[in-house]
Order: structure tokens, then C-alpha cells, then sequence
């Protein structure tokens, strides 16, 4: 499968010390552009360039002051890795999209821990709402709660243990839209964390 012209990263801010490089993965020049949305959707920064093939490029996303995602799109194929640094914390994360299977309206995380810090991330990537559904199990299957949000276009909402519980299971979101789901997990008070993207599983 070809790598995809568009990816996604739920969260930029200034919480974390955020690195980002793009590469153009195409045969020719590519035109990237990286597009930050604020917390009501709004276009609040952007950079561009020109990158060579198989060339990476780190744009300035040390310049967003405030809580955002970012999208980055290109007219060649690209991939993306960014990492984020708060003291002892790091996650590495790849960019997000449909083609990756990372992108999608029903997603689903492996692990929920129990005494540990979970922090979730759902972002609407579309012009229209997303109805969603967060579905929390336990290890053996059991249903023990279900979420409910409505995320307008082009935001994102923000679900933690205060929200799921301390619960040792999995987590199956379902959405009307294509959505961005990325968790992180904190541990060792505070000291070590670890992030992923929701897997598609339809």
C-alpha cells in the first residue's frame, strides 16, 4: 500500500517539547504543508517547504504556543514521526491516517492498565460531527462502561481516568466519522510514558 499524502498528529502544544520530521517517501519534489487547528478548529499556524525525495524536513512546530493537532499534507507520499519530551517522559508516535490503518471510524487499544495514568485523545478530522462511542472492558470482555460524545468538526475531546476508572482491560472506539484516537500512558509516577494510536479493526 502506497504511504499516504496526508497524516495526522492529535496533540501539539506547548505541554510537550515536540519534534516532528516529514519525509518524502515520493520520486519528486514534494510541496508539504503543516496546519495547526486550535481547540475550536481554527487555523492558528502553518509552515511549508519543498522537500527532495527521500529528504526530511523538521518544520518549527517549537513556534505553537497553544494546544493544537496538526495536519500535515503533501502532493507526494510522505511519512512522519514526531517525539514528545516533558523531563524523563518520551513518546514517539507516527503520523495518523486512514491508509495506515491508524485513521478510521471503529479503532481499537489493546491495554487499559490499572494503576497507571491513562489519557486519551479522540480527534474529528472532517467538516461534519462525529457521534462517538468509547466502549471500556474488562481483561475477561466484559462491557463495564460506555462513553458517549458528540466532537464538532475539526476538534477534539479529551477522555482520562477520571472519565474511564481504574480499570485493567481494552478500549473499542466507534465513531459516525473517521477519527484519530491516540492514547498515553503514564506510569512510575509520572516518571515514564508510553503512547500509541488506535488500531483500525474495520
Amino acid at each position: 500500500m502506497p504511504a499516504p499524502k496526508t497524516l495526522y498528529f492529535a496533540e501539539l502544544g506547548p505541554i510537550w517539547a515536540d519534534w516532528i520530521q516529514v519525509v518524502n517517501v515520493g520520486n519528486a519534489p514534494a510541496r508539504v504543508t503543516c496546519l495547526a487547528r486550535n481547540g475550536e478548529g481554527k487555523a492558528v499556524w502553518s509552515a511549508e517547504n519543498t522537500v527532495q525525495p527521500f529528504q526530511g524536513w523538521v518544520p518549527p512546530v517549537e513556534e505553537v504556543k497553544e494546544m493544537t493537532w496538526l495536519e500535515i499534507t503533501s502532493d507526494q507520499p510522505i511519512v512522519a514521526e514526531r517525539h514528545m519530551h516533558r523531563g524523563s517522559e518520551v513518546i514517539d508516535l507516527p503520523g495518523a491516517a486512514p491508509e495506515n490503518k491508524t485513521a478510521g471510524k471503529r479503532l481499537f487499544f489493546a491495554e487499559l492498565s490499572a494503576g497507571a495514568r491513562d489519557w486519551f485523545r479522540i480527534l474529528n478530522i472532517n467538516n461534519v460531527e462525529a457521534h462517538v462511542s468509547m466502549i471500556i472492558r474488562n481483561a475477561e470482555g466484559r462491557v463495564l462502561r460506555q462513553l458517549s460524545r458528540v466532537i464538532p468538526p475539526l476538534r477534539w475531546v479529551d477522555i482520562t481516568d477520571q472519565h474511564i476508572g481504574d480499570v485493567r482491560g481494552t478500549v473499542e472506539i466507534v465513531s459516525t466519522q473517521v477519527v484519530v484516537a491516540e492514547r498515553h500512558l503514564h506510569y512510575q509516577g509520572g516518571k515514564t510514558a508510553v503512547g500509541q494510536l488506535g488500531q483500525v479493526i474495520e
